[in-house]
């Protein structure tokens, strides 16, 4: 930016803030000062002819109205042309002080009149360039110097003083503000580009978020179908607003640790969705106003598999099948589920089926369990091998409980996000072996939409793009 003239060097950038300006500020002004000056004229002329006043008391108006006419014609055609006809408008307007009645106005009225326009005429300033402000005022200088000294044929050191050092601070006045008008626009084309450029530099899902009092506005976000919450018939900003309210940080909403600006900012914090647990980072960002992004840095690959040992496997099978009759113990001891924990490899499954054959694997140690559902299989995608590593346990627990002395009734619903498994026993034991056992510890937070609840309803999530 120019130190004299304020102009941007770029000549693009400079475009673009006069394009800005007469948008939001040009335009307005421009419409609403000279429409009530149309309207003040076309009165004045009206006024002027009734009173059979001398033309030559009405051509300044006539120029007038003509200018303002011909200037709204061409602002139709090119609305860049509002910045040229705030100028000129401006400059005409200061011959109306040749178009006073000495003999029919007072001189309260001339100072009241001088007074309105002083300020119609500063709005005008305004709204303009530095270099624009700096046509007007000296152009109004020289006129009141000019018409004032031809009315009275005389010139009045002390009011020509007066005027230089009043335009001498509305230009001083203007330079300060049109600067900061400019250093505003540049501090916002830099948030822009700054938000443009967010999704590079941070290479994580994150939520651009903007706050105030009991109020949470997302301005941006990247990659938020990788949160916990994210539904895809649900736009951007009501996942985001969904997470907020339900990540919880020690039992405490996201949301409300914002609003309450709780200490979490610029470090990680360990939060949980349900029974997703995951880092996350606040921080504040901006330059015109400060911001918070909310980052979330630990996001699980659901692609990866990582196999066990294959020599291992291979020993581990060989002994389970010599060893037949001890199969179970082989589960208790958690063998298998050794071998399947770190598999997260994404398949179809047919829960019914897998319960079925759970039912016949186990049919020495545990009455079959029954399930109670309107559904004739149940197909969904998950990580197949954590599914069967936790409905194992659940066995086992059902084992240490009830043995072949009680029947296990499972009632099973379908929602839009999970499958409900409803256990139908009355056992508070149940639920403290549940979570006591280690394996189900490190799986529930992959195949569960939430955590069990205390009547034993199990959520099987449908849902698993994140950790």
């Amino acid at each position: 930016m120019n130190f004299i003239t304020l102009r941007f060097k770029d000549q693009i950038l400079e475009k673009q803030y006069q394009e800005l300006k007469t948008k939001t500020i040009r335009k307005p002004i421009y419409f609403g000062i000279y429409s009530f000056c149309f309207c003040l004229n076309a009165f004045k002329i009206l006024k002027d002819l009734i009173l059979q006043e001398e033309w030559q008391q009405l051509y300044i108006n006539y120029i007038f109205l003509a200018f303002m006419v011909l200037s709204i014609i061409l602002i139709v055609q090119n609305q860049n042309f509002v910045k040229q006809a705030i100028v000129i408008s401006n400059l005409v307007s200061g011959l109306l002080q040749m178009n006073f009645n000495e003999q029919q106005t007072t001189k309260q009225e001339y100072y009241s009149f001088g007074s309105s326009f002083a300020q119609l005429q500063a709005a005008s300033y305004f709204v303009s360039d530095f270099l624009d402000g700096i046509i007007q005022v000296g152009g109004h200088l020289i006129m009141k110097i000019l018409i004032t000294s031809f009315s009275t044929h005389k010139i009045e050191a002390l009011c020509t003083s007066f005027a230089i050092t009043g335009s001498v601070f509305i230009l001083v006045t203007i330079y300060i503000c049109d600067c900061s008008s400019r250093k505003q626009f540049l501090s916002t084309v830099c948030e822009n580009i700054w938000d443009q450029q967010l999704p590079h530099l941070i290479k994580k899902p994150f939520i651009k978020l903007s706050f105030q009092d009991t109020m949470i506005n997302i301005l941006q976000s990247h990659l938020i179908k990788l949160f916990p919450s994210s539904i895809n018939e649900k736009c951007d900003g009501c996942n985001g607003r969904q997470f907020l309210r339900e990540c919880q940080i020690d039992k405490v909403s996201l949301s409300d640790c914002i609003l309450k600006q709780s200490d979490i900012l610029n470090k990680t914090i360990k939060a949980n969705y349900k029974c997703h647990r995951f880092d996350l980072r606040v921080c504040r960002y901006g330059v015109e106003n400060m911001n918070l992004l909310v980052i979330l840095e630990k996001i699980i690959t659901t692609t990866q598999t990582k196999k066990f040992p294959p020599q291992v496997r291979e020993d581990i099978s060989r002994q389970m099948r010599i060893n037949n009759q001890e199969y179970i113990r082989f589960y208790n001891w958690g063998l298998l589920s050794l071998i399947l924990l770190n598999n997260h490899e994404i398949k179809e499954i047919k829960l019914f089926q897998m319960i079925k054959r759970l039912n016949k694997y186990y049919h020495n140690y545990l009455l079959p369990i029954q399930l109670f559902t309107k559904s004739k299989e149940l197909h969904f995608n998950t990580y197949a091998n954590l599914l069967r590593i936790y409905l194992i346990q659940i066995y086992h627990i059902l084992i240490e409980l009830y043995s072949k002395s009680y029947r296990t009734r499972i009632q099973v619903k379908e929602y839009d996000d999970y499958i409900e498994l409803h256990i139908l026993i009355n056992s508070s034991m149940f639920h403290t072996l549940y979570q006591n056992n280690i394996f189900i510890q490190n799986i529930e937070r992959f195949i569960l939409y939430e955590p069990i609840s205390k009547d034993l309803r199990i959520h099987l999530s449908k849902q698993l793009s994140f950790k």
